[in-house]
């Protein structure tokens, strides 16, 4: 099996659709989708639901010692209490924070080696009329040489 950095973001987004189905199945946004917030879309072109999705990536070799680093943002809808927001952030937080392990994963799907997560930081919020906006950072590392 040879390495591809594609597998990262792939395995980033796949543990990403995990926590969506975890929040669903919590009823805690049952609409929630993923969105590619790098797709740079107009806000009024959004869908009338709870957004979630990978907000960008970063990947550095260091022989063999992968420094991986990601932001996801959250955004909830007419959620003026911030009650979903919170909660969203709590699974998000349950499935990447410190020490969670996410698995990489080939072009077949089947794991080879695992990232770990170093860092979880809960950003400073946004928010426009109708939506908020909450940036979450992330710091993993390659757990094998696998």
């Amino acid at each position: 099996m040879s390495f591809r950095i594609s597998n990262v973001g792939k395995s980033l987004m796949r543990h990403l659709m995990d926590t969506i189905d975890a929040v669903k199945a919590a009823d805690v946004s049952p609409g929630l989708e993923y969105y590619a917030w790098d797709s740079r879309s107009d806000e009024a072109e959004l869908s009338e639901v709870d957004l979630i999705g990978l907000a960008g990536w970063t990947f550095k070799e260091n022989r063999g010692l992968w420094d991986v680093y990601a932001g996801i943002t959250i955004s909830t809808i007419n959620d003026e209490n911030l009650f979903r927001e919170m909660a969203i952030i709590d699974a998000v937080h349950d499935m990447f924070g410190d020490d969670c392990v996410i698995p990489m994963r080939d072009d077949n799907g089947d794991e080879y080696t695992q990232l770990v997560v170093h860092e979880f930081e809960m950003l400073p919020a946004g928010n426009s009329e109708k939506r908020n906006y909450r940036p979450i950072g992330l710091q993993l590392k390659r757990t094998s040489n696998a």
